[in-house]
């Protein structure tokens, strides 16, 4: 029996379409593309459940409705978590197919999804993909031949690209789909063989409806050179140059390299990046080309598109910028180390560090104990914010614009050193570090950063964050720094397991505001503490003092808080959403929130039973729904929404900072889910712009849907 295989016409099918072709032909199935994007792809966008994600995801969720209103048997959408030994793909990439499967409805079985994740289990995808021929009838053998003919194909088109070819024009002249129109764009167009203009981005960006055809509009003036143009080896050996740079998201890692070569090696006299608002890692690696672009005088234009990009306007950047003089160096610098970290300095040594919630009590404790000064990490206020955006990239995530004002304020405060946790995964938070110490040496502020990352693996991590503890401890002994670290964390702990004492406090006492006193006197009682006996006794204080508090006998409503990290912990940025829950005037509300530094600590580093029992079954939670890790806490959110559900809560708030790429996956699922599961879900996007007002607005108008549909479940009273 042949069956009709569809694939969306976006995201992996500018990467892997031939792969794909070539595999599912051999199987005898019928390969199905989605149309050209046209007003029919465009009206059907309105079927990703939410407006959070870039442009190429939602037409990416209005092909895949195509298909199926078409009547294709399967889609076909490739998990790719990770195609390298070394990095990982865009979450929005890796959860892709089940954004879909749950955005639209469909049936686990309708979605074909192998999945490559080379980093974390290599050579799997083979077998994955022999599941999907078994499914479509095939044999082991069949399946094998199919894989080989669809790794022969993706060389054929690689190999086609590097003489020139856009990918459009490598499918065309593989397939014969899609031949490229000769349109004349700019008539008064003046055709420089000298004129060399570089033009990157991904191209589900660039060669579809929200690309505006740039790299066609740009050929009427010189010659175009793509990323799938320059060798991969070359692009790698480019962006290897980085820190850590191999580890940066495969395809962003081609886009990156492949901006090094031609810059580097004179290539080039223009340079064009075009980003999709909202894009995760476009917003990481703008920055990195940007500096190198000017660093050789070569003329950069970044053109940031989504679906309301009005075409007139991107025209006239795009020849304003034709227009740009160029000075190319005759012998670029490589300049391998500009962005690695700087060597050991002679002065003395005062560190500063962001913060997160309470976390930089615990710092302060460890350096203290060695004998280091730190510098008070400043709360988050609207300062902090103001400056981490006036050099932060427009659309890179919330946190890293407050973390990055922190730093610039800790360096106005003294510090001469920055210690700042690394750790390339999935998500942006990786290249915080490299990225903040780039773009505040642009304003000449001088000091050494500090990169911290995990000791996990211990074969293949420790030396070097052995050496990051000897720099960011003034060389102290390990047993100084083991003991810095224990008291360090019991006041972590202590503080993390008050505070969950305090947000039940809050929902039962009978006069608001007496628990968050004695919740001021405990944090600065902790603070001075310098024993870990002495934390105890201090916390064991704090319980009885909560438990003297007075109680009114209630049942209030209980809502759960998850999301992004960073926001639910930092309580400027979600505009103290725990105490407004906790505080409203006729309402009594107990917030429930599982994540803590604590936690995190305890889960990722001690691999403590109790903790890792708990996240195994809040990830089995989310398996129905999203199978796979998008970096993050995203794939934790689908499976506490679900766990939620169970234990009857009254709702559920998500809380994202605009552009975080796993809670943006997380979203698009929870959202038919709640409906599903019949649970109140609220999901707050917040940025540096996000107003008071209108948030308070949101919150109370949840509140009370909770409390309705309370009342309409004759559930005991609860005012």
């Amino acid at each position: 029996m042949s069956y009709r295989v569809g694939i969306p016409r976006g995201l992996a099918y500018y990467y892997l379409f031939p792969f794909m072709k070539g595999f599912l032909s051999t199987l005898g199935a019928e390969v199905v593309v989605s149309p050209l994007s046209d007003a029919l792809t465009v009206e059907a966008m309105n079927c990703c459940p939410t407006d959070e994600p870039c442009v190429s995801v939602k037409l990416y969720f209005a092909h895949a409705k195509r298909l199926v209103d078409a009547g294709v048997d399967y889609l076909f959408i490739p998990v790719l978590s990770s195609v390298e030994k070394d990095n990982y793909c865009c979450p929005k990439i890796i959860g892709a197919a089940a954004m879909i499967r749950n955005g639209l409805g469909l049936q686990e079985e309708q979605v074909l999804a192998p999945e490559w994740n080379e980093r974390e289990k290599p050579g799997t995808w083979r077998h994955n993909l022999l599941a999907v021929a078994s499914r479509l009838g095939a044999g082991r053998e069949l399946g094998e031949a199919a894989i080989r003919a669809g790794l022969a194909e993706q060389a054929a088109s690689e190999k086609l690209a590097l003489e020139g070819l856009t990918l459009p024009e490598v499918y065309h002249r593989l397939y014969g789909i899609d031949k490229p129109r000769r349109q004349r764009f700019d008539p008064g167009a003046q055709y420089d063989g000298q004129q060399v203009i570089g033009v990157l981005g991904h191209p589900y960006v660039l060669y579809d409806l929200a690309g505006h055809h740039v790299v066609d509009r740009l050929r009427e003036y010189g010659q175009v050179i793509t990323a799938e143009m320059v060798p991969g080896e070359d692009c790698r050996q480019e962006v290897a140059t980085l820190y850590e740079g191999t580890r940066m998201w495969a395809y962003e890692a081609r886009i990156l390299g492949a901006g090094f070569s031609l810059l580097r090696k004179g290539i080039i006299n223009k340079l064009v990046l075009v980003e999709a608002f909202e894009c995760g890692p476009a917003s990481v690696i703008e920055s990195f080309l940007e500096e190198e672009a000017a660093k050789l005088v070569i003329p950069f234009l970044l053109l940031t598109v989504d679906e309301h990009t009005g075409e007139a306007g991107l025209v006239t950047r795009l020849e304003a910028f034709i227009d740009t003089s160029t000075n190319l160096k005759n012998n670029p610098s490589k300049d391998k180390d500009s962005f690695c970290i700087p060597a050991a300095r002679s002065e003395k040594l005062k560190i500063g560090a962001p913060g997160m919630g309470l976390l930089d009590i615990a710092l302060e404790t460890v350096l203290n104990e060695c004998k280091v000064e730190m510098v008070p990490t400043p709360p988050v206020t609207k300062r902090t914010v103001e400056l981490g955006k006036e050099l932060a990239p427009e659309f890179i995530c919330y946190p890293l614009v407050t973390t990055l004002g922190q730093i610039w304020e800790v360096l106005e405060q003294g510090a001469n050193t920055i210690v700042m946790v690394g750790g390339k995964g999935r998500c942006r938070f990786g290249w915080y570090a490299q990225l903040q110490e780039l773009l505040l040496k642009r304003v000449d502020l001088d000091f050494r950063l500090i990169i911290i990352d995990s000791p996990l693996p211990w074969r293949e991590r420790w030396p070097s964050f052995r050496q990051a503890l000897r720099e960011a401890t003034n060389n102290a002994p390990l047993w100084l720094i083991a003991r810095g670290l224990y008291l360090g964390y019991h006041k972590m702990a202590a503080l993390d397991q008050a505070e969950k004492l305090l947000r039940r406090k809050r929902a039962y006492e009978s006069r608001r505001g007496a628990a968050d006193k004695v919740w001021r006197d405990f944090v600065k009682r902790i603070k001075k503490t310098a024993s870990v006996r002495e934390t105890a006794r201090i916390f064991k204080t704090f319980q009885e003092e909560l438990a003297a508090i007075p109680e009114i006998a209630i049942r209030p409503l209980r809502v759960k808080i998850i999301g992004e990290i960073y926001t639910v912990l930092e309580s400027f940025v979600n505009q103290e959403i725990e105490r407004f829950l906790a505080s409203r005037p006729e309402l009594r509300v107990e917030v429930v929130r599982d994540l803590s530094a604590t936690q995190w600590f305890d889960l990722n580093v001690l691999r403590r039973r109790r903790e890792v029992n708990i996240y195994e079954a809040v990830i089995a939670a989310a398996a129905p729904y999203l199978n796979v890790c998008v970096g993050g806490h995203g794939q934790e959110s689908v499976g506490e929404v679900v766990l939620a559900a169970r234990e009857g809560y009254d709702g559920v708030i998500q809380l994202l900072p605009f552009t975080c790429m796993p809670e943006i996956v997380a979203q698009n699922i929870l959202v038919p889910l709640s409906e599903k599961l019949d649970l109140p879900f609220l999901s707050l996007v917040i940025n540096e712009k996000t107003d008071t007002v209108g948030w308070e607005t949101r919150l109370e108008a949840f509140l009370e849907v909770l409390a309705e549909r309370r009342e309409k479940l004759a559930l005991p009273a609860w005012r």
